[in-house]
């Protein structure tokens, strides 16, 4: 595979701001809000790759993500990625039924969804899950202060204990970022098999979103998967040998060197799909 590598340097993460410098800064961000939510979902650490124990709440964390000029804070309980699992199951089960975007189901049949295969359930766990997912709050504002933005995972959650049944509303955002049920459930299908480890279920979420190439920079996935502590050796061989496992399990067509920490990876490409390429720095 041949790469430009004048053209890569050149790529960035550019803002929708970019795209019409005679809009106002809100009809821009609304051009792409939809794309943009969807990678502060499945390319930050706001589902940090790392297991959040003890639990504790914070107020305006700030969070690393793919959205340039703006700054994003997190309130609430730190979130990971049995929750990203959770919240996956609950977008999916918004978009079954048929009041899209609210959702009334058990916690049993919410873990089948989850893990179908999965022996053991903890109601407690999944409900607790829950109600991270509905005390998160998320504030961006870009630099210039020109616009402010607040967005909420879940709007409303009911959950009957007696019963185990739950009720609740997705935010409509957010459902219109994840706006094809078929691409939830094979990013779910894809997460269920890889069990306990956080930063291989984070990186397929993060593989499978954007475009068909990624030039990855090994800082700036560390810094997105929320594994900042983990030493910059360690985390390379880390991450190298899990996108070993996507290549041999046929998720990724090729990885390639792009220079010191650097690695080009390309997935599969679907019909009709540019197989363009994103610089990730």
């Amino acid at each position: 595979m041949y790469h430009d590598e004048i053209g890569f340097d050149a790529m960035t993460l550019t803002s929708p701001l970019d795209s019409d410098p005679e809009a106002r800064a809100a009809d821009g961000l609304e051009q792409g809000l939809s794309t943009r939510l969807l990678g502060l979902v499945l390319a930050s650490d706001l589902f940090a790759a790392r297991t959040c124990s003890p639990r504790q709440w914070q107020e305006g964390l700030p969070l690393a993500a793919c959205w340039p000029g703006a700054t994003l804070r997190a309130s609430g309980e730190r979130l990971d990625q049995d929750d990203l699992d959770a919240f996956l199951g609950c977008l999916l089960l918004a978009w079954r039924s048929q009041t899209r975007g609210s959702a009334r189901f058990s916690l049993r049949d919410l873990a089948r969804l989850i893990r179908p295969k999965a022996r053991r359930f903890d109601a407690r766990r999944l409900e607790r899950s829950l109600w991270r997912l509905a005390a998160t709050r998320i504030d961006i504002e870009d630099a210039a202060g020109s616009y402010a933005l607040q967005v909420r995972l879940l709007n409303t959650l009911l959950c009957d204990r007696a019963a185990g049944l739950c009720a609740l509303d997705v935010s409509p955002r957010m459902l219109a970022a994840f706006d094809d049920a078929q691409r939830i459930e094979r990013l779910l299908a894809a997460r269920a098999p890889l069990g306990s480890d956080g930063f291989t279920r984070w990186l397929a979420a993060f593989l499978s979103h954007g475009p068909a190439a990624l030039r990855l920079d090994f800082a700036a996935l560390r810094r997105l998967s929320g594994l900042t502590r983990q030493p910059m050796a360690a985390f390379r061989i880390r991450a190298v040998a899990a996108l070993q496992d996507f290549l041999d399990l046929g998720s990724l067509a090729a990885i390639e060197s792009a220079g010191p920490d650097r690695l080009i990876v390309s997935r599969p490409v679907a019909r009709g799909e540019e197989p363009a390429c994103l610089l990730l720095s």
